[in-house]
């Protein structure tokens, strides 16, 4: 019985592939969400807006992540953590 709330194997790596040898700059949804290592496109959009950026939209393309805007992102998730314990350990 479904209830919704499955985890979905969505083409993670997308296309079959194994893993990408070198990223593309610019990414599909699916494609992002395995290069931030989500549990699924769905997970990963909904993420977006907050933890990650939200996507550009491409004449003809649709949306697409910058590669550099995703590890500007996750870079933002640790730097943020590691100053505030630096902080702590002045006061």
């Amino acid at each position: 019985m479904r209830t919704g709330r499955e985890i979905l194997p969505l083409s993670l790596p997308p296309r079959g592939l194994s893993r990408p040898v070198q990223w593309p700059r610019l990414m599909r949804a699916e494609t992002a969400a395995a290069y931030v290592d989500e549990r699924s496109v769905r997970a990963f959009l909904r993420s977006c807006g907050s933890v990650y950026p939200l996507p550009q939209r491409i004449a003809g393309k649709g949306n697409r992540w910058l590669k550099d805007h995703l590890d500007q992102a996750i870079n933002r998730l640790f730097t943020s953590a590691e100053t505030i314990q630096d902080i702590a350990g002045l006061v």
